[in-house]
């Protein structure tokens, strides 16, 4: 029950006995007033025991940039999810067909609006094969400035004669 319906509750209750308390003399009728005049008034206080009040603002805290904690939740909601469309995004136009998102990723805030991602062990599926990396990118007001990380596909794990990697060159 909150206050205000608890005050209304009070209200009304001493509205209605009120004449109940009154001890009539036997036989004679009771009657209540309903007309309001200028000097009627009821008045019922109702506060908190909350040291400050009700509204201070001690327990919101602020960030470096003055952002709550609110504001900055629904940011990195809405950095992740541009993230993940753009991992996506860059992954088909790459040539993989499915790209699978663990729940392991780190957040960090660099800026007012300015958020640096990384998903570990995203894992990318092409037709032949799997393969997993780890992915960052880096958003800026909602929008994604970099991705780094995606696999290019290709003939990994193959080495050249002199042990360097061979990315899906062909050497005859």
């Amino acid at each position: 029950m909150t206050f205000r319906v608890a005050a209304a509750a009070f209200a009304a209750s001493a509205l209605i006995a009120a004449p109940a308390a009154a001890d009539p003399v036997r036989g004679a009728i009771v009657s209540l007033q309903r007309e309001l005049g200028v000097n009627t008034s009821l008045r019922v206080d109702v506060s908190q025991n909350h040291r400050y009040g009700r509204n201070d603002r001690r327990g919101q805290r602020l960030n470096q940039w003055g952002q709550s904690d609110r504001e900055v939740s629904r940011l990195s909601r809405d950095a992740l999810q541009a993230c993940r469309r753009a991992v996506t995004q860059e992954a088909y136009r790459v040539g993989y067909r499915d790209v699978d998102f663990d729940d392991d990723r780190r957040v960090r805030q660099t800026g007012p609006y300015r958020f640096d991602i990384r998903y570990d062990d995203v894992e990318f599926e092409g037709r032949r094969r799997e393969v997993e990396s780890n992915v960052s990118c880096t958003v800026r007001r909602g929008n994604v400035a970099a991705v780094r990380g995606v696999p290019l596909p290709g003939r990994y794990g193959k080495k050249d004669k002199h042990g360097r990697a061979d990315y899906g060159r062909y050497r005859y």
